[in-house]
Parts: structure tokens; C-alpha cells; sequence
């Protein structure tokens, strides 16, 4: 099939960074948008917490839940690839690998103060565990952009990183306590989601950034153009450019759209939900994954949306 080849032509140029990849052969299946709020199905529940999730370039889904990464089966089998310090986002890098963020041995939360010792781990399917990059407090949601420039934000502070030569670099302090990110369709704007006004205590927020990006770096002021009900957490795009947000602090999964500025509700009842992911592979490629940090409910949700994820760079 045409389409195929063309999907494995750039997913060989995505592993030099000269494009974006998505897995080939995706299933031809029968689609269209639902009523929303659609129910959601629970697809895994034996985990006490989750939060990241992604595919690798294969179309694998692996989690961090239980402060280890798994990958799961679309059965909803899962193995235990490899423990870390304490499971944050996911991201896929490479032909096979994923990489994964973790607090490390401390983190601001519990252990009030600055801290260094968070960690970006690259992790093979096999469970091979690498560091790719250190000096960064509390890594979370981890995003390649389309130069090839990978960021981490950090939820403790004002910064998201530039991950290069196995070292953090500050990319932005624009955004209070960045989590989640997301890509505009054409990758000229990041995404963000603040998800705390303050930390000591804890004082959820509840606004989306978006910063103007040119040449993988910075290209204007950063500006709120969304808010949610309350701690925005894990981003996801559409092939329509449209920006899922997974809004923890009201147990719902909320789809902002830069074009109209409409917010829809696409779910409800999804206590803590965290991390979002576009189902590749043997998944439902029409269907958002999601996990939920709920200390003794880490559900894995399977969400129908009707519409594929966006053009994502590895």
C-alpha cells in the first residue's frame, strides 16, 4: 500500500530527526466523532498509581506505573520492564526505545527545597536502562520538537528543560509548574499545561500556555489561551491540531481547540487522570490511553474519540 511505505519512509527519516513518524499499518477502521462525553472503558486495573504512558515507534504501549515501566498488551496483560525511582511522563525515541522521566531519590513534594536528582532515563523494550539526561529537579512530561530538540518540564519550578548531551539546559521559564505538552498541528507552538499556582502547599491552577516556537527555541512571549476546571496534567494532540487535556483535579478529559477556542468535555468520572496517548499498533488508533495517579486506583483507560492522534517526532 502506498500509504504504508510512505509512513516507513518517514519513520527511517524520523531516526535522523528529519521528520515525524507514525507507525505503519494502521487499521482502515470505520470512524467518526461520538457525543461527547463518551464512558470510558477500563482497560487496566491492577496498578496502585500510573501516570505516563506512550507507544514506541513498533505501535508498544508502555507505562510507568507502580514506580516501574511496563508494557501492556492490547489483551491488557502487562510485564515489568524495569523499576525507577518514581514513574512521571513517557515518550518515545528512536526504532524501539522509550524515554521516561523520574523524580529520582527526592523530589519537592516530600522533601521541601532544591533538588537535582531527577533523571531521564532511555529504556529499551527489553528493559536495558539508560541515563539520557540528568541535572533537572522533577522531571515530567518529556516532548521532542520538530528540529529534533528534546524538553522536560519540570512541575516543581518555572522551567522546562532542553535535554542535549546528557545534560538539562533551561529552554523556558515562562510557565509556573509546566507539566503536560502538546505540538500545534504545524509545530510552530508548544503547548503547556500549569498545573499548580504553588507547591507549599500544594494550590492546583488550571490555565493552558502556548509559547511560539521557531528553530526549536522559543519565538515570543508565552500567553494562557485556555483554562480547564482545575490541575491541567498530561496533553495530547489530534490530527486535527486539537489539544486533549487530562484535567486531574476534576477527574475528566477536556479537548480545547486553538482554531475556534471551544472546550468540550470528552469525559467525565476519570479519577486523577494523568497521562494521555493516541493508541498506535495493535490499539485503538481512534481511541485515547490514559492513566490515573489515584494512589490505589491506577486505572488505564481506553477513551473513544473517534479521530487519530497527531504527527508526533521521535
Amino acid at each position: 500500500m502506498p500509504e504504508r511505505r510512505m509512513a516507513r519512509a518517514m519513520c527511517l527519516l524520523a531516526l535522523f530527526g528529519l521528520a515525524g513518524c507514525a507507525t505503519p499499518g494502521a487499521p482502515d477502521l470505520p470512524h467518526g466523532e461520538p457525543d461527547f462525553p463518551v464512558q470510558a472503558e477500563r482497560f487496566i486495573t491492577r496498578f496502585n498509581g500510573a501516570e505516563g504512558l506512550t507507544f514506541n515507534a513498533e505501535g508498544r504501549l508502555f507505562i510507568g506505573a507502580n514506580n516501574a515501566v511496563w508494557e501492556a498488551q492490547p489483551d491488557g496483560s502487562v510485564r515489568k520492564l524495569v523499576d525507577v525511582h518514581r514513574h512521571l511522563g513517557q515518550a518515545a525515541i528512536g526504532r524501539r526505545d522509550i524515554l521516561a522521566a523520574d523524580f529520582g531519590p527526592t523530589n519537592a513534594f516530600q522533601q521541601p527545597g532544591p533538588n537535582g536528582d531527577g533523571i531521564v532515563w532511555r529504556i529499551t523494550p527489553e528493559g536495558v536502562r539508560t541515563v539520557f539526561a540528568t541535572g533537572i529537579g522533577d522531571p515530567n512530561a518529556i516532548l521532542r520538537l520538530p528540529g529534533g530538540t528534546w524538553l522536560a518540564s519540570d512541575d516543581a519550578t518555572d522551567r522546562i528543560y532542553r535535554l542535549a548531551g546528557g545534560r538539562a539546559v533551561i529552554w523556558s521559564t515562562s510557565v509556573p509548574f509546566p507539566n503536560g505538552m502538546a505540538l500545534s498541528r504545524d509545530g510552530r507552538t508548544l503547548y503547556v499545561a500549569q498545573i499548580f499556582r504553588a507547591i507549599g502547599p500544594v494550590v492546583p491552577d488550571s490555565a493552558i500556555w502556548a509559547i511560539p516556537i521557531r528553530n526549536d527555541r522559543p519565538a515570543g512571549p508565552a500567553r494562557i489561551v485556555a483554562r480547564t476546571e482545575q490541575a491541567p496534567d498530561g496533553l495530547a494532540a489530534d490530527e486535527l491540531g486539537r489539544i486533549y487535556i487530562a484535567d486531574n483535579g476534576s477527574n475528566s478529559i477536556r479537548r480545547f481547540d486553538p482554531g475556534s477556542g471551544e472546550m468540550v468535555v470528552i469525559a467525565r468520572d476519570l479519577p486523577a487522570v494523568a497521562s494521555l496517548a493516541f493508541g498506535q499498533g495493535r490499539f485503538d488508533w481512534h481511541s485515547l490511553y490514559a492513566t490515573s495517579t489515584a494512589r490505589g486506583g491506577g486505572v488505564i483507560w481506553r477513551i473513544p474519540v473517534g479521530v487519530r492522534g497527531g504527527r508526533l517526532f521521535r
